[in-house]
């Protein structure tokens, strides 16, 4: 199972053990998962960081940074976790690189866990887009 996460960049911080306790949940049903978390806002640090304390008590779990943009320093503390660049992404202009970088996570995953409190903006069109190619969507906003 793969999954992929999108948040709001405002997202607070108590959303922090709902999102450890759903990660924990996945993992304890799936025994083998990957997931793969952006880079851009307070949802998506939250989140690596979860995943970061995660790998170590499950180190069987995979776990990926997906880049929207070639960083200058790939060895930067900012990047714990093992990074991906997406295929193609070099290609495009930088204006469209987040949004690039969400579709291919949209593509690959099975599953959504996300923190959608309004319905606009880009955690809220990523995880309808999820919604309509029929991922299976968790929104700690709702739980």
């Amino acid at each position: 199972m793969i999954v992929t996460f999108f948040g709001h960049k405002d997202t607070p911080s108590s959303v922090k053990p709902l999102l450890e306790q759903t990660v924990q949940q996945l993992i304890k049903e799936n025994e083998k998962i990957t997931f793969l978390v952006g880079t851009h806002g307070a949802f998506d640090l939250m989140v690596q960081s979860v995943l970061g304390q995660a790998l170590l008590k499950y180190p069987q779990i995979t776990c990926y940074i997906v880049l929207s943009y070639i960083p200058v320093d790939k060895n930067s503390e900012q990047y714990a976790l093992p990074t991906l660049v997406p295929k193609g992404i070099e290609n495009v202009l930088k204006r469209f690189a987040i949004s690039f970088s969400n579709n291919y996570m949209v593509n690959k995953c099975d599953a959504v866990v996300c923190y959608i409190t309004r319905d606009w903006g880009g955690a809220s069109q990523f995880a309808e887009k999820a919604k309509r190619k029929g991922k299976v969507i968790i929104n700690l906003a709702k739980v």
